[in-house]
């Protein structure tokens, strides 16, 4: 396979995975690591950012340079794995959102394939926070890979 992958990445294990499986078994001209975020809202993401009301907006320039870091450290462990690679980010909130932004960019770089990995959460869990790999596959709009979890 020629051409350009997009691989879904947020540091997981399962994303590592998906990096080193996509580095192993696909030939390409280009890898683009996506790592597709959002600014936590406070009542909804209390984990994330324990904090009385929405990120202040250095608040949100820190996440940010997260976000830009996590796709950075992806896209080195797909070059230091042999892919030449590229980082990207964007943004998306629900594993809906995450996977449209993923299709979006292969779309727009002519990407022939997806690459994302499953993390193996059980599926009451999936169901009610979504998934991005199944919402990948339901979108259709591309071929997409699916690296299940680590542990699998």
């Amino acid at each position: 396979m020629a051409g350009v992958v997009v691989i879904g990445y947020d540091g997981s294990p399962g994303a590592q995975r998906a990096v080193d499986v996509a580095a192993r078994v696909l030939r390409v001209e280009a890898a683009l690591v996506v790592h597709v975020w959002h600014v936590p809202i406070a009542a909804t993401d209390q984990a994330l950012l324990p904090m009385p009301g929405p990120p202040t907006d250095e608040e949100a320039a820190e996440l940010a340079r997260a976000a830009r870091a996590t796709a950075e450290d992806g896209a080195g462990r797909a070059r230091a794995a042999g892919l030449p690679a590229e980082a990207n980010v964007e943004r998306g909130a629900s594993a809906d959102e995450i996977a449209k932004a993923l299709l979006d960019v292969a779309e727009a770089r002519g990407a022939q394939l997806v690459v994302v990995g499953r993390r193996g959460v059980p599926r009451l869990k999936a169901a009610v926070l979504g998934s991005v790999s199944d919402a990948a596959v339901r979108d259709g709009r591309a071929p997409v890979l699916i690296v299940p979890a680590p542990d699998s």
